[in-house]
């Protein structure tokens, strides 16, 4: 494992041996000018890219740990993905910078910018649909990693604030945002929101921060604080009820009789496209009779109709429908 640590002006690589005594080795003639962000190994290279502050992209070898070349952009690198010999570079003016065929030698071709806001790309995803997903601001800008072209924006107006780290788990692309304790998980096929959920109210955790770093693993996700510690939190999928499945006709339920009611069930929507169909034939024919058409519904207790509506339905039955048949809108999964 390779790690690059220091001051404001430079940066040290260290090698750190993973096993059952790990081990650290600094590498003392590998310094990097300026301080560094960002790392990226891009395997069929076999070399690590190093991303700095002041502009500048370090190639270094992984077998001798000495630079092979350096590249300056147009300002700072937040971040890298790559695919292959393809590498994505995140700039803080708010583009994104790609390299295509890129190796062991000093880049022959110049950089393509593709402009993503105006302000800074903290954050890429790099998703298993030959997608690249780019964080700026409040919104997402997917890039196809084939073509290089604009598929898809999404613009989150809910209050989340700014976007500040995206990682492509197996259950899709997790969002945390800037100064936030707020975590999203997205479809990465529909762009749409499967869960969405601040983590100070889940009651395992003792010590709440702001989200600094994320990291989904299977079915767990790791999340990292201001605070330096460290959650880890299980996703499972959440098991629905199972609904009730209800007539679509008044014939599929007992008749009315007087005083009492039938045991049928009928949704608000249902009630509303009735309504609709009858207020259609009204536009089209105002002379025409308003044909009665009834619904059996339940009534806890048999009684006279009130005020009947003309589906055979009291309003006041029908204000309590709607508040009890409103459900809320859950996702597939939960973190617990």
């Amino acid at each position: 494992m390779c790690l690059c640590s220091g001051e404001k002006d430079q940066g040290i690589i260290s090698v750190i041996t993973v096993g059952q005594e790990p081990q650290m080795k600094i590498i003392p003639d590998m310094v990097i000018k300026g301080r560094a962000v960002c790392m990226k190994y891009i395997s069929s290279c076999d070399m690590v890219l190093i991303g700095t502050l002041d502009f500048y992209v370090y190639a270094v070898d992984c077998l001798t740990w000495k630079e092979l070349w350096s590249l300056r952009f147009i300002d700072s690198v937040l971040t890298m993905e790559a695919v292959e010999n393809i590498v994505f570079f995140a700039l803080a003016e708010g583009s994104v910078a790609v390299i295509k065929n890129i190796d062991r030698s000093y880049p022959l071709s110049e950089p393509l910018l593709i402009r993503i806001g105006s302000s800074s790309v903290p954050c890429l995803a790099l998703v298993p649909n030959q997608m690249l997903w780019c964080g700026s601001e409040k919104s997402i800008t997917v890039l196809s990693t084939v073509t290089c072209e604009l598929e898809k924006s999404v613009v989150m107006n809910d209050g989340t604030g700014k976007i500040y780290k995206m990682k492509c788990g197996q259950q899709g692309v997790w969002v945390s945002f800037r100064s936030s304790t707020i975590i999203c998980l997205f479809d990465v096929d529909r762009y749409t929101k499967l869960l969405q959920v601040d983590y100070v109210t889940l009651p395992t955790l003792e010590t709440h921060d702001r989200i600094t770093s994320l990291l989904p693993v299977q079915g767990y996700l790791w999340l990292g604080t201001g605070d330096g510690t460290i959650h880890v939190l299980s996703v499972k999928a959440r098991e629905l009820p199972q609904k009730d499945v209800s007539p679509k006709d008044a014939s599929d339920s007992p008749k009315m009789q007087e005083g009492n009611i039938g045991c049928g069930l009928v949704t608000v929507e249902e009630v509303e496209e009735k309504e609709e169909e009858v207020e259609e034939d009204e536009d089209e024919d105002e002379g025409a009779k308003l044909k009665e058409v009834k619904i059996a519904v339940h009534i806890s207790a048999p009684g006279k109709l009130h005020r009947k509506s003309r589906f055979g339905i009291t309003l006041r039955h029908r204000k309590r429908l709607i508040e009890t048949k409103k459900e809320e809108k859950v996702g597939p999964y939960v973190l617990a």
